[in-house]
């Protein structure tokens, strides 16, 4: 069907509102958002009552399923989540050699193209270069010897090798060039994220002033500062969470990377409408608990939704965006209408695409998400096309997060 509408639905606009309704679809696009009809002269699909939400994003994706953006298809990757209602991703990369990322970046920017014209996978955004630009201290399980110093020569490096697919890219505040490098990428439009990092709040507020628009798993490879006299002194989350400069905020709601009372502290100071839900998924999100390797040979394992070394130090979440989100609800108290912009229209905003993505609005890509009573995805629609075989891959945590 190239033109039709979803009726009896409670539509999640993405943006905080509520209301009972239908959705006209034409040749993928939303046509218009209409209250309850029976008057549509049109095919109808009868949504028996549930919730209607625009598709899922997740900004964060390394693998799943086994599979691994540096040895496997992009595509196979991007099909499997958007069974889980994830229409729309953006692949990560960690601390790697530059032939490395140069070619994950070639792959990724060769497939791109066909996911914005077929409709059986998710739509591949881009890559998040969440390294080599960190601090190497502050590297967590990332590969600390292949970290960066952001000269303009390195930033050049990805601006002229892989500019049309690098979306987003994270400079550590307190490392050299750091400013003038955010100030570069800016220029050449790409979002800059800040993580990994112990910087005092100067630091911080001169990356800011340069144009960093987004923080990276808040909480998380950053145990604070202390000063000479003993007293804690700020750094990255303290400033994000009052400087409106700082527009996003990425959380990994599985209770681990991140504690509820903290998720809750970054609600409470910037709103809803601040927040990114990100998985960090490992290859093995989506898969059963037990050991893993990574593609450079060392050894994990899976436990409770988290990917951890033999010392037990998180390397990536391995729960999958809709328990992200289902997480987000129970640590929170927040209605899902209120709650879905987390992973819809704010994550879209956060790289510019807010009129296309994560809106239930004339105009934006037809990409929805059908939910039952529980928060179960139960259909999904990509550019209009209803996927055939929807799943959630639920996990199962095995203790209860407070």
């Amino acid at each position: 069907m190239t033109s039709f509408a979803l009726t009896n639905c409670t539509l999640w606009i993405g943006d905080g509102r509520l209301m009972p309704g239908s959705v006209v679809v034409d040749n993928g696009r939303i046509d218009a958002v209409l209250p309850p009809s029976d008057s549509l002269d049109m095919p109808i699909v009868d949504l028996h009552g549930m919730s209607l939400s625009p598709g899922l994003i997740d900004l964060m994706v390394l693998g799943g399923f086994n599979r691994s953006i540096l040895r496997d298809s992009p595509l196979e990757i991007a099909r499997e989540y958007l069974r889980l209602g994830v229409t729309s991703c953006q692949f990560c990369t960690g601390n790697l050699p530059w032939p490395t990322l140069d070619g994950i970046a070639a792959t990724v920017s060769q497939v791109r193209q066909l996911t914005s014209t077929t409709t059986d996978t998710a739509r591949i955004l881009g890559i998040y270069l969440e390294g080599p630009f960190q601090e190497p201290r502050l590297s967590g399980a990332n590969l600390r010897h292949y970290t960066l110093e952001p000269s303009p020569d390195q930033v050049n490096h990805v601006l002229e090798t892989m500019g049309d697919i690098v979306t987003m890219v994270n400079i550590s505040p307190g490392i050299p060039d750091d400013a003038s490098a955010v100030a570069q990428l800016r220029e050449a439009g790409i979002v800059v994220s800040m993580a990994h990092s112990d910087a005092p709040s100067e630091r911080v507020l001169g990356c800011l002033e340069a144009g960093t628009t987004v923080l990276g798993h808040c909480w998380d490879n950053n145990a604070g500062r202390i000063g000479d006299s003993g007293v804690q002194q700020p750094t990255l989350e303290h400033v994000a969470l009052l400087d409106e400069r700082l527009r996003f905020i990425h959380l990994i709601a599985d209770g681990q990377h991140a504690h509820p009372l903290m998720v809750r502290l970054v609600l409470r100071c910037r709103g809803v409408e601040s927040i990114c839900l990100v998985t960090d998924a490992v290859i093995r999100a989506g898969c059963p608990d037990g050991p893993y390797t990574t593609d450079d040979g060392r050894t994990f394992r899976k436990e409770n939704g988290v990917g951890r070394t033999d010392e037990g130090w998180l390397c990536g979440s391995a729960l999958l965006l809709p328990d992200m989100f289902r997480n987000f609800i129970r640590f929170t108290g927040l209605p899902p209408e209120l709650a879905i912009q987390t992973v819809t229209r704010n994550p879209a905003a956060s790289l510019g695409l807010e009129s296309e993505l994560g809106i239930l609005a004339p105009g934006a890509a037809a990409d929805f998400v059908a939910w039952d009573d529980n928060l179960r995805i139960r259909r999904v629609w990509r550019g209009g096309h209803e996927i055939a075989d929807p799943s959630t891959y639920q996990e199962i945590n095995t203790k209860e997060i407070p």
